[in-house]
């Protein structure tokens, strides 16, 4: 007969795999009954997805989901939170997981926010600049990037409204040198030109 604790870790694993699977085709729910947490993950930029993975297999051998999703913290806050939960002996998660997971919580908790404060206005849209910062922080940008102090300050974005063109801030953003330590984005078109208006901005 199957031992109890094998049988568990059988199912877990055939629930995560099916879990994981449909998450790119339909809205992902995170949760039970009254508590679920419905997300569109299909709609997510393709880091974003994978962080949203990773995040239901890891983080879910330890605890349930649905509170995490229903918390808000800063980029900072969020970080800690997650290199907190990545020095549990049991957490299995390296440093570009741990990102990667931080990012998806970043990006859930500022749409939400987003989202809010639409309906509160009755739905009134900001200007390009606004909404490119809201960008720069769902995508977790102030993991190696600061403005005004604020962030990680050993590569500050302050005056590069002033030093660099549109174009060449789209082209930074989606195909950095090969030289440079910054990944290249997979980023929506409209997320990408909110966030070079952001950039702009900062003279």
């Amino acid at each position: 007969m199957m031992n109890q604790n094998v049988l568990w870790r059988v199912l877990l694993t055939a629930s995560l795999s099916a879990l994981l699977a449909g998450a790119t085709s339909a809205v992902a729910q995170v949760g039970t009954h009254e508590d679920n947490v419905k997300l569109d993950v299909g709609s997510y930029p393709v880091d974003i997805q994978h962080g949203y993975k990773l995040f239901a297999s890891k983080c879910s051998e330890c605890h349930s989901l649905t509170p995490s999703l229903k918390q808000s913290r800063s980029a900072e806050g969020w970080a800690q939170e997650v290199r907190r939960m990545q020095a549990m002996a049991s957490s299995h998660i390296n440093d570009r997981e741990a990102h990667l997971i931080t990012n998806f919580l970043v990006y859930v908790d500022v749409h939400r926010s987003a989202a809010a404060g639409d309906t509160a206005s009755g739905g009134a849209g900001g200007s390009p600049e606004q909404a490119g910062k809201q960008t720069f922080d769902s995508y977790g940008c102030s993991s190696c990037h600061s403005v005004g102090g604020a962030g990680n300050t050993s590569a500050p974005l302050d005056g590069i409204g002033s030093k660099e063109t549109a174009d060449a801030l789209k082209k930074l953003i989606t195909s950095p040198p090969s030289e440079s330590s910054m990944p290249a984005m997979d980023v929506p078109a409209k997320d990408l030109n909110n966030l070079v208006a952001y950039l702009l901005s900062l003279k």
